[in-house]
């Protein structure tokens, strides 16, 4: 009787052992998942080897850490596979990001049933029929965008706004988080606003032959183009076209910071990308009227001189060996542009 007690004991001391281990500490759910407002990162052509990532918001993550995840045929357009990759949840809004690869074939519309943390969604993507426009590959230098995508007159690039470097904007927790006190853009003493950094959904839409445009539109409050990174330009104003000068002082240690809503932007010289992506003659990125913008030195050191009211000027660039208009930041108003589009905008919608 003893030893049918004590192997009993045993048996029970087992299981519930094997029961904890293999039960997770703290799996990772959300409440919500935003197929909808899924992007991939290239274009699909029919009997194209297609390799990109997919990107899909979430919401209210419990900043739980989760594994690659297992292959999801797409259904509809066949011969694609999205694979989750590992991450780590915020404890609110992000994005999942899926690598999709293979081979689509046909052209129409593949579907893929995604599901995660107890919420499912089918997110899709378009594969176009063969012979394609190609996107010029100036363009692949935007590195921090969502998706690109070109229908042969127009660039579309979406992006989420979180820049790839330290803020003190991030809230704390965040892996970008970094606290920061001294001197900013302009000799000013930081002081940090109110707001924090959070996701966005841009979508700019810019002409990839940008021409120059009499009329010169003015340039609107919010976002006027984006910078390799993702994060958005806006213009030389405060918020109800005043002068920057209040806000200059809240601009953190690379001279951004974000608006009310969360959205992170640069007014002036976006000084990670001048100082540790690339140089201070590079290419910054693009304004809505698709002319690009560069640093504030030209390709010998300089720095730009001879720029119109719209800031900027035409010469040939490592980019645009050919020449082409374009802007550059500087340390004085405009910093960028604020006097008008050289050329025609193209749209965004956020």
């Amino acid at each position: 009787m003893k030893s049918a007690y004590f192997l009993s004991a045993i048996l029970f001391m087992a299981f519930s052992c094997k029961k904890n281990d293999t039960t997770p500490a703290n799996s990772a759910s959300i409440t919500g998942l935003a197929c909808g407002s899924g992007s991939f990162s290239l274009p699909a052509y029919i009997n194209v080897a297609y390799s990109a990532t997919a990107t899909i918001p979430y919401m209210g993550g419990n900043s739980a850490s989760y594994a690659v995840g297992a292959a999801i045929a797409s259904t509809g357009v066949t011969g694609l596979t999205a694979v989750l990759q590992a991450g780590t949840l915020t404890n609110s809004t992000g994005n999942l990001s899926y690598t999709v690869s293979g081979t689509p074939s046909s052209s129409g519309t593949a579907l893929f049933a995604i599901s995660f943390g107890g919420q499912t969604c089918s997110i899709s993507l378009t594969v176009n029929s063969a012979g394609g426009p190609v996107l010029p590959a100036v363009y692949n230098k935007i590195y921090g965008a969502t998706s690109i995508t070109f229908d042969g007159t127009f660039v579309t690039i979406k992006c989420n706004a979180l820049p790839d470097h330290k803020s003190a904007y991030y809230p704390a927790g965040n892996p970008f988080h970094e606290a920061f006190s001294g001197t900013t853009f302009g000799g000013g003493t930081f002081t940090q606003n109110p707001n924090s950094i959070s996701t966005q959904t841009i979508t700019l839409k810019i002409p990839v032959n940008p021409a120059l445009n009499a009329a010169h539109a003015s340039t609107p409050m919010g976002v006027i183009g984006v910078a390799l990174n993702g994060v958005p330009f806006f213009n030389q104003y405060a918020a109800g076209g005043s002068p920057l000068t209040g806000e200059i002082n809240s601009f953190d240690q690379y001279w951004g910071h974000p608006q009310m809503t969360g959205m992170y932007h640069y007014h002036v010289e976006p000084l990670y990308l001048t100082t540790v992506k690339a140089t201070k003659s590079s290419l910054m990125g693009f304004l809505l009227d698709g002319f690009p913008v560069y640093g504030p030195q030209e390709s010998d050191g300089s720095l730009a001189t001879g720029l119109d009211i719209y800031h900027g000027h035409t010469h040939a660039t490592a980019d645009y060996p050919g020449g082409i208009y374009h802007y550059h930041f500087t340390t004085a108003a405009p910093y960028l542009n604020g006097n008008g589009f050289y050329g025609t905008p193209g749209t965004v919608t956020q």
